[in-house]
């Protein structure tokens, strides 16, 4: 008798590459997504405070999205030495938020945080 585990290998062949997306809305209802925000991403409140050492940055497109992928996070896909806590800061004229994320693992799929900046 054996166990054919090929459903694992599929499992993990068909894995979707994480992405993280930052969506700017100019509502608290999240209906009006802004375009052209910057949306910079920080590894210390520090950084983010002084406004210094960006490490990623997007605008957003017409969706109120900026995208960012594992491979921008870390060259090398190698999500142990990404994962954490990040600062972001959105901005566009004079309107700025800024945020903290929740602690992101970088898995598979996407992880969302919305800002409404306003």
């Amino acid at each position: 008798m054996s166990c054919d585990r090929s459903g694992i290998f599929e499992e993990f062949q068909n894995s979707t590459p994480w992405e993280f997306h930052v969506q700017v809305f100019s509502d608290d209802n999240m209906t009006q997504p802004v375009t052209d925000v910057v949306v910079n991403i920080y590894k210390t409140s520090q950084d983010r405070d002084n406004n210094i050492n960006i490490f990623l940055t997007r605008n957003t497109n017409a969706d109120g999205k900026a995208v960012f992928t594992l491979k921008d996070f870390e060259p090398g896909l190698d999500a142990e030495k990404s994962k954490g806590i990040y600062y972001l800061k959105a901005a566009k004229g004079n309107l700025v938020k800024n945020e903290t994320t929740r602690y992101l693992l970088m898995n598979d799929g996407q992880t969302h945080h919305n800002i409404v900046l306003k």
